[in-house]
């Protein structure tokens, strides 16, 4: 489904390195291309962009400015370095000039030395132009707008260009396309508005650096909103954006120059509503503070067949501090190589993925809620140290898997793999694995709750699933190797599918299936023979299991499991970690025995489902199996002995397959 996903041999380094503010990051490792290009993860730490007193400087002298005055189809100008031809205004040298009245229909033209650096001051003006951008900096080393306090500014081009880019054998790279247009680098900042509308195309375009640092820049776009080619840099002020493309973005591709192609946002608010992706970078993209929200996929030409993610990088993506919220059709967050969380706040409604990362995905800090997506965390490697994340999936919760992902939509490929590069029966991976080491981890899903297709190790932390209620899904799913050495789980879902630790396991599991299906909200709880509460659940969804991993846990101890009653004490997605029990029925008493201790109203027995060790993942039990009534292969394809479909489902290649 990954729509226009960026394919490179290049791998990027992931050398260790801290966050400003935030928790270390670890894990070492980099791999060359042939030019021996390499790009590093640390610079996703920190921005490539370097401010000096000119970004962030708002103040001008009236004394030392030159004074331009619009007036409908022209200007006038009080001081050197200005020429006036109709409603064109060229400044030609470098200054501090302020300009004030409105120009119907011309533009401001920045043509100065290759070395100078000039300020425009906007004080009250409004510029259109017909033909061109309304402001347009040819040449000039820097350009700085400053919004004048208290001022509104306006600018806006024209529907088309008399130099229209795509005439050009570059797509018009070097002419203008955006209602401000500056070839080399711009700042924009102060504490005025400036209103913009990039009718023909993009809405503020710099071929070099992008910088904002103040100012309430308010965009809407036929096309990008704001780009800054080699790096686009917000430390402060309020972007509004509106956008029929992407709605921020850094296009520089050229890997063998490992300083350009970056987003940092360190402050400021972003407000997006984007046609396409959000915020799209070629190449890192960091968010270290500040407040951003994102809308991408809105809009009437929002087709699928574009890439309409919230947040999208072709290497790293690093969050270290600061509030992201998206609203996407697509994933939320999507990274072609590795993404860090060390910090920060980050609320997602996605449509595919929560966030994804081709390669490894390292949580260590922050807050994470997903609480819309079809999977909810999805890389070949997910490690989670600390921080505390919430998801709620269709599918997989979080899904570890190699090779390529075929997920879609939320869906079933053509292979029969439920969950993308995860769920299917032989999909087992040598490098895929989920490591938890410390933080909070609550699931809600409909597939899998936790999915490694290679191995699982869970060292710390407290995990929390609320598993799925239907067939060929389960609570933890694995590719074979799962160890348990600290932390705790809780778990409650469908009991057809369990895949439990292994017995290099230093930690003990039980494991309780019910007679019946347990309604949603039904307190299931543990004690120990002196009564104290282990654990105590209330699930969310209807349930026929519970599963229990706790250091608490010891073998040769008896237990107790209940069924009802109330439970007191601060929960979280029904689970309650320290709280007081009152009532319920005892539903059996057990003595723990094995790593994993299978429990029923009897007591210990064994289970023997599709989960079970009564036959080897990836091979069918001898016999034959057989689920529910309705399914047939897909064309070409048999199914084994005695195997039929779900009842109601048809399968890929039919005539009646739902492909939307």
């Amino acid at each position: 489904m990954k729509n226009n996903r960026i394919r490179r041999t290049l791998m990027i380094a992931v050398l260790c390195m801290t966050l400003a503010g935030s928790a270390a990051l670890t894990g070492c490792g980099q791999t060359t291309t042939e030019n021996s290009a390499v790009v590093s993860a640390s610079s996703a730490a920190a921005s490539t962009v370097t401010l000096d007193g000119a970004d962030t400087d708002d103040s001008y002298s009236e004394a030392d400015s030159v004074k331009i005055t619009l007036d409908g189809t022209s200007a006038k100008a009080e001081g050197d370095g200005v020429s006036i031809d109709g409603g064109t205004v060229t400044i030609k040298a470098a200054g501090t000039y302020v300009v004030s009245g409105t120009l119907s229909d011309g533009s401001i033209v920045i043509d100065a030395g290759k070395d100078d650096q000039v300020k425009l001051v906007l004080n009250n003006a409004d510029i259109s132009s017909t033909s061109s951008s309304a402001i347009y900096a040819a040449k000039c080393a820097k350009t700085i707008i400053l919004l004048a306090e208290g001022t509104t500014n306006t600018v806006s081009d024209g529907s088309s260009y008399v130099a229209d880019s795509s005439d050009t054998e570059t797509d018009g790279e070097d002419l203008p396309n955006a209602a401000v247009f500056v070839k080399d680098d711009l700042t924009i900042l102060g504490e005025g508005t400036l209103n913009v509308k990039g009718n023909a195309r993009n809405g503020i375009t710099s071929k070099d650096t992008l910088i904002i640092t103040g100012g309430n820049i308010n965009i809407t776009s036929a096309n990008h909103g704001l780009t800054g080619k080699d790096n686009l840099h917000v430390s402060g002020g309020t972007l509004s954006i509106t956008s029929g493309g992407d709605g921020m973005r850094s296009t520089y591709s050229d890997e063998t120059d490992n300083d350009k192609g970056h987003v940092y946002i360190e402050g400021g608010t972003v407000n997006i509503t984007s046609t396409k992706d959000g915020i799209q970078s070629e190449k890192n993209l960091t968010i270290n503070g500040g407040t951003v929200n994102i809308t991408s996929g809105s809009g009437e030409n929002a087709s699928e067949d574009v890439s309409r993610k919230g947040l999208k990088s072709g290497y790293a993506i690093a969050i270290g501090g600061g509030e992201v919220n998206i609203t996407s059709p697509d994933d939320g967050i999507h990274s072609n190589d590795t993404l860090t969380v060390s910090g920060g706040k980050v609320n997602i409604k996605a449509g595919d993925d929560g966030i994804h990362a081709d390669s490894s995905m390292t949580i260590s800090d922050g807050t994470v809620t997903i609480s819309e997506a079809y999977e909810g965390l999805e890389a070949e490697t997910v490690t989670i140290s600390g921080g505390t994340l919430d998801i709620t999936s269709t599918d997989d919760g979080i899904n570890c898997a190699g090779g390529d992902d075929n997920s879609g939509f939320g869906g079933m490929d053509g292979n029969m793999k439920f969950g993308g590069r995860g769920g299917g029966m032989n999909d087992v991976s040598d490098t895929a694995a989920l490591t938890v080491s410390g933080g909070t981890v609550y699931v809600n899903a409909q597939g899998d709750g936790l999915d490694s297709n290679g191995s699982m190790d869970i060292s710390g932390g407290t995990i929390v699933v609320n598993g799925t209620t239907q067939g060929g899904n389960g609570i933890i799913d694995h590719g074979g190797k799962m160890t348990v050495t600290g932390g705790t789980i809780v778990g409650a879902g469908t009991s057809d599918m369990l895949e439990m630790p292994d017995d290099a396991s230093t930690e003990y599991t039980m494991v309780a299936l019910f007679d019946n299906s347990q309604a949603a909200g039904t307190l299931v709880y543990v004690t120990d023979s002196s009564g104290k509460v282990i654990a105590a659940m209330s699930p969310e969804k209807n349930f026929g299991c519970f599963i229990l991993t706790s250091p608490s846990l010891k073998s040769g101890e008896t237990y107790n499991i209940y069924l009802g009653g109330t439970v007191t004490g601060e929960s979280t997605h029904g689970y309650c970690s320290n709280g007081a029990v009152d009532g319920g029925t005892l539903f059996t008493s057990f003595t723990l025995s094995d790593k994993v201790t299978y429990v029923n109203s009897s007591g210990v027995t064994t289970y023997t489902g599709m989960g079970g060790k009564n036959f080897d993942r990836g091979q069918m039990p001898s016999g034959g199996m057989t689920p529910p009534n309705g399914m047939t292969p897909p064309d070409g394809a048999s199914m084994p002995e005695g195997m039929t479909t779900p009842q109601g489902m048809t399968p890929p290649g039919s005539s009646d397959q739902n492909n939307t």
